[in-house]
């Protein structure tokens, strides 16, 4: 019963590890994709402002 046990906790410390190991993947991911979308956010805004900005200026 004790043997059981023991794997039964090292199962579960394996578990722990894998979780936190694909947890931290998936949030990286997660924020390199958010990152990238900001990029293209800002890229788009500020174009279109000084784009904006241009058309408005007397020649």
């Amino acid at each position: 019963m004790n043997s059981n046990s023991s794997i039964n906790k090292s199962n579960l410390n394996l578990l722990a590890v894998v979780a936190l190991g694909l947890t931290t993947i998936y949030t990286a991911i997660l924020a390199t994709q958010l990152m990238s979308t900001k990029h293209k956010v800002d890229y788009l805004y500020y174009k279109e402002h000084f784009q904006n900005s241009n058309k408005s200026t007397p020649e």
